[in-house]
């Protein structure tokens, strides 16, 4: 379960979740990033079971925002497993020496393209990798193939026939699925008579 800064923590016992931090929607709506509203739904975590991840407040597509970001909150948060999210422009370089429990790969479909960077990284400090929106099978192929530890996806959630389309992809395997050509851009894909791709995405 991903929980959104917005909403409730209704999680069922035992049950594995997330806790976003709500930039990417604060940057969508064109908004500063609530860290007052943040700092609220952080209080309401704690008082659940902890999460196998929390996404440190970032600026979704800003390296420099991103690293102010990270210096202003990770000496204030209480013990969970925080995760930086990667933006374009930030390379491994700049993570070095923070005591931070694992990287959540953001940034646009372009920067998504160093994923394979960012597993061996994280993989060679001790650290989990999460490959964050994937909203395509496109995207949950490309995670897979460079060995993401996780993704996050509402792709499936809306209807019956992504759910099964998601399942078959994750348990299967990609069916040669690509999300980037070689240069880097994006590649649409159709399957099964239907289109799987989305709008290009931030984090």
């Amino acid at each position: 379960m991903w929980i959104a800064r917005t909403r409730n923590i209704y999680t069922y016992a035992g049950e594995p979740w997330g806790l976003d931090n709500g930039a990417f929607r604060d940057w969508a709506e064109r908004k500063p990033f609530d860290g007052d509203q943040f700092q609220r739904v952080l209080d309401k975590a704690l008082q659940h079971p902890k999460p196998l991840l929390a996404v440190i407040p970032d600026a979704p597509g800003n390296a420099t925002g991103t690293m102010n970001m990270l210096d202003e909150w990770l000496p204030t948060l209480p013990d969970l497993p925080w995760y930086v999210a990667v933006q374009d422009g930030m390379e491994p370089e700049h993570l070095e020496g923070y005591p931070i429990s694992g990287v959540f790969l953001g940034g646009t479909n372009r920067y998504k393209a160093t994923a394979p960077l960012w597993r061996e990284w994280t993989h060679q400090n001790g650290l989990p990798f999460h490959f964050g929106r994937c909203g395509t099978p496109n995207k949950v192929a490309f995670a897979m193939e460079v060995g993401a530890d996780s993704i996050d996806s509402a792709f499936p959630m809306w209807s019956e026939a992504r759910w099964n389309f998601f399942v078959d992809v994750v348990t299967n395997g990609p069916h040669q699925l690509s999300l980037l050509s070689d240069d880097g851009q994006r590649r649409d894909r159709k399957r099964g008579g239907m289109d799987w791709t989305t709008h290009n995405e931030r984090k």
